[in-house]
């Protein structure tokens, strides 16, 4: 069995990308998540193990990951700060979109299958948010 460590991170959701068999997006958040930063893994499957393509690091934890249905580059974060954030694998660093719809911690981020441009996040705070 392949494995990848989150050094110094605890993975809260891994989600295969729609376009690619070969890669995984990964959100993990440090203290279990009751304190400090995140960090979005991008992970290819390669036959000498799994390597991280492409990480990210965030002021917040990630709970949760959701790959755009409609570009292969692309990947929705919920985050602990009320945020989703959308990251472009393309663009090196930071988010290319983030979304404050939330009052506290994202949990859930999914992406429509149908309606291909269109998400929906749920909250802590009681709401979802499409």
């Amino acid at each position: 069995m392949l494995q990848f460590q989150t050094q110094g991170y605890n993975g809260y959701a891994v989600k295969y990308s729609p376009f690619f068999d070969s890669r995984i997006a990964v959100s993990a958040s440090m203290n279990f998540g009751l304190v400090g930063n995140g960090r979005l893994y991008i992970l290819n499957l390669t036959p000498n193990g799994i390597v991280a393509e492409q990480t990210y690091d965030t002021q917040d934890s990630l709970f949760d990951t959701a790959w755009s249905e409609a570009h292969e580059n692309q990947v929705a974060v919920g985050c602990g700060d009320g945020s989703v954030k959308l990251f472009d694998i393309s663009v090196p660093q930071f988010p290319v979109q983030s979304w404050q719809e939330h009052k506290r911690e994202v949990f859930s981020v999914f992406w429509n299958l149908v309606a291909k441009d269109t998400f929906a996040s749920s909250s802590w705070d009681g709401t979802i948010k499409i």
